[in-house]
């Protein structure tokens, strides 16, 4: 059955059980897999839903399998538990396949469609490029923890709050979740063996400024499509590469339409969730502080069950779906791409500019004032 735009944004203006009436939805020809996605599951979760007093949805790109999704299962469940039926909150995984995927799940939130949304930072650097780049610095982290000692500080947390709040949007100490290193996936003809090899690579990337700035620094090609695009693109070789976690070469399915993992380890990745401002506000206090309260703890466990899906990802992808791994010499790159990092910390603010700034340093052996 087809869909059209209009019907999933209806779909998508659907934010509690009482406007969600499904036989309207079925007529209005809505397919029952995209419905099911939005209505409460079924067993005990639904039941659940079904009697909490407010009701509310959380957008996020990933497939129902991921870390990501059975964690957010998970705490919303908590949450609903320990503010005695008051909230619950259904995660709603690969952002209900709205046509623009992470750009209009975000839209989607600033505007009050829907409540709650986790995404990755290079769909946020042109609303808040004062603070959210700080994640988005091109070959400097080299593991998720370093990434989480600068992300993980108070300050991090206020400076991007602040930055997200003039569109209806607060974020929450804690509330940046772990997706992985970010590694290059090429088709059979574009192996990366060497850096030189991004030379003229047609690849495709997230709509980010950064991350299109990186690519056309080491001399590719970048193409911006949406995560729920990056399959067929890459199937009918509109583009021959594309970067991501190891999650999402696994996730989506990748090894069926690329042949190399190149080892890049260039950025990282993960999943900052915002609520929509009204929303949270209506909330009283204390289920305001028992999120402020979960978010801490189930952060730490998606991010440890991240970490052992990544391992358990890379082994699968290259033993039993035939990847090729290829570990190119980057070491020399942070000196190619000092450029790069001026013009991302010219643009933070000066509390964001105090996070990186060392590690800038040590790592381009340039002085960043």
């Amino acid at each position: 059955m087809s869909y059209s735009r209009r019907k999933f944004l209806l779909l998508a203006g659907a934010t509690s059980l009482s406007t969600i009436v499904a036989n309207k939805l079925l007529a209005q020809g809505i397919p029952q897999e995209i419905l099911n996605q939005v209505l409460p599951l079924p067993g005990k979760y639904g039941e659940n839903y079904g009697k909490a007093k407010i009701r509310a949805f959380h957008l996020h790109n990933q497939p129902k399998t991921s870390p990501l999704h059975q964690t957010l299962e998970e705490m919303w469940l908590e949450v609903f538990k320990q503010s005695d039926g008051e909230l619950f909150i259904s995660p709603i995984p690969e952002d209900a396949h709205i046509p623009a995927g992470d750009p209009q799940a975000v839209h989607f939130i600033t505007n009050g469609r829907f409540e709650v949304v986790s995404v990755a930072a290079p769909i946020l650097d042109k609303l808040s490029p004062d603070a959210i780049a700080i994640q988005n610095l091109p070959f400097i982290y080299k593991s998720a923890d370093e990434v989480f000692d600068v992300i993980d500080k108070p300050l991090f947390a206020e400076a991007l709050n602040n930055s997200v709040a003039q569109y209806n949007l607060i974020y929450l100490p804690n509330g940046t979740f772990d997706n992985g290193i970010r590694n290059v996936t090429s088709v059979a003809s574009k192996p990366i063996n060497k850096v030189e090899d991004f030379k003229d690579l047609i690849i495709r990337i997230p709509p980010s400024n950064d991350i299109a700035m990186t690519m056309k620094a080491l001399g590719a090609i970048p193409q911006q499509f949406t995560m729920n695009q990056v399959f067929e693109v890459l199937k009918n070789r509109t583009v021959e590469a594309q970067e991501n976690p190891m999650s999402v070469a696994k996730g989506f399915k990748l090894y069926e339409v690329t042949k190399y993992l190149n080892l890049t380890g260039h950025a990282w990745s993960g999943y900052n969730t915002f609520f929509n401002t009204t929303f949270w506000n209506s909330l009283s206090p204390t289920t305001q502080n028992i999120i402020k309260e979960v978010l801490p703890v189930y952060q730490l466990k998606q991010r440890k069950a991240q970490a052992e899906y990544n391992q358990q990802a890379f082994k699968e992808l290259t033993e039993d779906k035939g990847m090729i791994a290829l570990t190119p010499d980057t070491s020399e790159v942070p000196k190619k791409l000092i450029p790069i990092y001026q013009s991302i910390y010219n643009r933070l603010n000066p509390s964001a500019r105090s996070l990186v700034k060392d590690l800038l340093e040590a790592k381009t052996g340039v002085k960043f004032d």
